[in-house]
């Protein structure tokens, strides 16, 4: 009975430190999921959590600060060819600084800042041509949509609800 514990124990630890986890990678149009597996850690006050792709066990797929257990600092991730995708900022356990997305050649397609959890502040959906305000987690203020890199669009919102009357469309 003691042996199985063990064995128990033992493979609940190994399992517990290198935990499968899913990075979502775009891919023109499409958006692949990958399984990434962390290396081993040995808890102490602050450490680096590393994930890899588990097909190509060498590429780096994500490195995220942590202390006492939370997410603490910087997060990356990579695409398999080792381009950054996402450069992100957290607080103590939660999103609370800069996020940004680049497509693979290293162009940036979103860009905003995190506020306790919470989209804040000017967003820019390059990618999509838009680019607005977030107050508290919601649409707030003034969104212009693009197309063809000339203003196709502006709205005004309050507290998440488009304000009547206040979209207007550019010929």
């Amino acid at each position: 009975m003691r042996a199985f514990l063990f064995t128990a124990a033992l493979t609940f630890c190994t399992f517990s430190y290198a935990q499968p986890d899913t990075l979502y990678v775009p891919d023109g149009d499409r958006t692949y999921a990958y399984a990434v597996v962390y290396e081993p850690i040995e808890p102490s006050e602050q450490y680096t959590l590393i994930g890899h792709y588990a097909h190509a066990p060498n590429a780096v797929a994500v490195q995220l600060m942590m202390k006492r257990g939370k997410p603490s600092g910087v997060y990356r991730a990579f695409y398999p060819s080792g381009r950054p995708l996402i450069f992100a900022v957290y607080g103590y356990g939660t999103l609370h600084g800069d996020w940004t997305e680049y497509d693979e050649q290293g162009r940036v397609t979103l860009k905003g800042q995190y506020r306790n959890g919470t989209r804040e502040g000017i967003w820019a959906f390059r990618s999509q041509g838009i680019v607005g305000h977030y107050k508290k987690g919601l649409k707030h203020g003034k969104w212009k949509y693009f197309e063809k890199r000339k203003l196709a669009r502006v709205s005004k919102y309050s507290n998440g609800k488009l304000r009547k009357g206040s979209e207007f469309y550019i010929r």
